[in-house]
């Protein structure tokens, strides 16, 4: 089973989710609140698919203002 189907709709939900996030709890807990909802995602990722769900999910939090300090965006295909 093709589990790249599944991720891209997750990521695709988390991006709609992270511009209401700081509204939901008070903004210096986005970004936990973030963490929490993208550990399906991030807790056990197909081998050949993590370095791709990281470089979207820091994308998101670059774009949002949300990276950590250094983080940077590194948009791929």
């Amino acid at each position: 089973m093709d589990a790249r189907p599944h991720i891209e709709a997750e990521l695709a939900r988390l991006e709609r989710r992270l511009p209401v996030l700081p509204g939901q709890c008070k903004p210096d807990r986005a970004l936990e609140a973030f963490a929490r909802e993208a550990r399906p995602l991030t807790a056990d990722p197909p081998a050949e698919l993590e370095a791709y769900i990281h470089q979207r999910l820091n994308c998101m939090l670059a774009e949002a203002g949300l990276a950590p300090e250094g983080e940077l965006c590194t948009r791929q295909g």
